[in-house]
């Protein structure tokens, strides 16, 4: 059965429309955080892959690798769109994303060359609120830069 040629494009109508209001939405966007944690995603699924002993060359250690990376990534679009759902807007989300991956790093570090564990923590504690601070002011400083310029994705 062929569908008449006004219907479809009455469809077509109401989804142009449909999409055309829907450019005026905010997207989520690439910023710092989001670049950073795309990168851990990798260390970490090689890393991951190496330590339960297979070997990225072989069949079973790509693909193990591949499945780690991609959980991963889906597990970090999630809770970025539930934080989006929250209200966190988006300078905010890149800065969580960042600062939770530098503080354990600067505490695993500072515990490895210090073998003080009480100030290790505060160190990483220090470089989480640090790194929250400075990508906050960033990411709002990109923010308001694309306002001015009308760039959509702001």
């Amino acid at each position: 059965m062929r569908l008449n040629e006004s219907k479809i494009d009455i469809a077509m109508q109401s989804y142009a429309k449909k999409w055309i209001k829907s450019t005026n939405q905010q997207r989520v966007s690439t910023t710092l955080g989001y670049f950073f944690v795309g990168l851990f995603i990798l260390f970490w699924s090689s890393s991951i892959t190496t330590f339960l002993g297979l070997d990225l060359k072989n069949g079973y250690g790509a693909l193990f690798f591949v499945f780690i990376g991609i959980s991963f990534t889906f597990i970090t679009i999630y809770l970025n769109k539930l934080m989006a759902k929250i209200g966190l807007k988006r300078p905010i989300r890149s800065a969580l994303f960042l600062s939770a991956l530098i503080g354990p790093y600067t505490y695993l570090s500072t515990y490895n060359a210090w073998n003080l564990p009480v100030i290790s923590h505060i160190a990483g504690f220090f470089a989480s609120v640090l790194t929250f601070i400075l990508c906050y002011i960033l990411d709002t400083f990109l923010v308001s830069y694309l306002e001015k310029t009308d760039y959509p994705d702001a």
